[in-house]
């Protein structure tokens, strides 16, 4: 790969976004890649909003990148996707999973705004064919745990941008999860890839 590809991943605490983050640096590291990575968290034990900054190239000097300079966008949660878009570059793409779990604060001031039909509505209308929505919970499901959700965005990253081989991803997650979770996970991971190569042109690129 040439130059740098900037992955922000939104989520709130406990969604595995963290976990997702050490993945794609384990993989990056086991395919001969630079990586760098940072986090700015809320209250992540307490549902509180995480944003994990990765960096990926052939040489990686900072973790940290600025607004409009995300290549891709990990949305785990909906209003925390909204909240991220506008660290998504013009040409950059959101993998938004279609989970609804407002961080703590936004629980204590109520906005009837922000149900989840008006943030999902809101995030079509702003980022239009730069938007994928994926039903993530399903395919975690599907793969055997809900928990799953953040590899399921993993493997949509992946067929999209190519990064990894899936030698490389199945030995990523082997290093940060152990045991059922790293197989589910592998699952998920799969799962993710193979709705984006089956269905990107089918009507889920801006919903």
């Amino acid at each position: 790969m040439r130059g740098v590809v900037n992955i922000l991943i939104a989520s709130v605490g406990g969604q595995g976004g963290l976990t997702l983050s050490r993945i794609i640096a384990e993989a990056s590291v086991i395919q001969g890649l630079s990586v760098r990575t940072g986090e700015t968290l809320g209250m992540a034990q307490r549902f509180g909003s995480v944003l994990s900054f990765v960096r990926v190239g052939e040489r990686v000097l900072s973790p940290i990148f600025g607004q409009g300079e995300a290549d891709y966008l990990l949305g785990l949660e909906l209003v925390e996707t909204l909240r991220a878009v506008g660290y998504l570059r013009n040409s950059g793409l959101a993998i938004a999973a279609d989970e609804y779990k407002p961080p703590v604060i936004s629980s204590l001031r109520p906005a009837p705004g922000w149900s989840k039909d008006s943030v999902a509505r809101t995030l079509k209308e702003v980022l239009g064919d730069r938007l994928l929505f994926i039903p993530a919970r399903r395919l975690a499901v599907k793969a055997g745990s809900h928990r799953a959700i953040n590899v399921v965005l993993l493997g949509v990253l992946n067929a999209s941008a190519q990064l990894f081989t899936h030698r490389v991803v199945e030995e990523a997650i082997s290093r940060v999860l152990h045991g059922k979770a790293a197989e589910i996970s592998v699952k998920a991971y799969y799962e993710g890839f193979n709705l984006y190569r089956e269905s990107v042109g089918e009507g889920c690129r801006g919903g």
